[in-house]
């Protein structure tokens, strides 16, 4: 079997796995007004950033495409007594209906879809005036060409798009308005990795994790950190 970056994830139950990790997403919920809205995470992961958004009363909807993701934020959810429950979805082809949420938030997921697609079929499930806030890598014009090619065809990712083609991708897809804040990589503390790995971890996982770390050392100078915030 040929296992994935996100196999890696799941496998070893990694939450928060995007540069920052939940204090960042607690700093970017922060400034959002939570209070009375209905709050969809897309590739949710194993539930870390849903479980903090519950535990402020704020009513949220956990997805996933990874079922083993999926097991592993409801086991999360039911060790902390928490009436939540992932499902599994595909953020490409959602069950929901149109103008059903408040608030998306998605956290180092769009790069690894078809992002046109899943940009627009988020849009599609956002109430009018809704927002979408989503944390994504973006590529500074040093990135070189070779090692782009190599983190696209590792990752899956069919681009890796600098700041300003994330703007024009959602401004493309029909949202009103767009800001992008970025962050230098080399300026973000060290997190301390929230992990739940399973019991059988195949040894091929184990490699997939030493090329992951050698393409992000690597690129760490050529790309930054950018939040970006789509209103419907």
């Amino acid at each position: 079997m040929n296992h994935t970056y996100t196999d890696l994830l799941a496998t070893f139950g990694i939450g928060g796995a995007h540069p920052g990790g939940l204090e960042l997403t607690k700093t970017i919920l922060m400034e959002e007004n939570l209070v009375g809205k209905k709050l969809l995470e897309v590739g949710c992961g194993t539930g870390q950033s849903s479980l903090f958004i519950k535990s402020l009363g704020i009513d949220v909807t956990p997805i996933d495409k990874h079922p083993l993701m999926i097991k592993k934020a409801n086991k999360r959810f039911a060790k902390e007594s928490i009436q939540l429950c992932a499902q599994e979805m595909d953020i490409e082809d959602c069950d929901f209906e149109d103008c059903s949420f408040d608030l998306i938030l998605s956290e180092s997921v769009l790069s690894f879809t078809n992002t046109s697609k899943a940009i627009l079929e988020l849009r599609r499930v956002l109430k009018d005036d809704g927002r979408l806030v989503a944390v994504e890598m973006t590529k500074k014009s040093s990135l070189p060409s070779a090692l782009e090619e190599s983190m696209r065809k590792f990752y899956g990712m069919p681009a890796i798009m600098t700041k300003q083609e994330w703007e024009n991708r959602f401004l493309e897809s029909g949202f009103s308005s767009v800001s992008i804040s970025t962050y230098s990589l080399m300026d973000l503390e060290p997190i301390e990795p929230d992990i739940n790995p399973s019991n059988d971890i195949d040894e091929s996982l184990f490699e997939i994790m030493h090329q992951h770390e050698k393409l992000t050392q690597e690129s760490q100078e050529h790309i930054e950190l950018s939040i970006i915030k789509a209103k419907k």
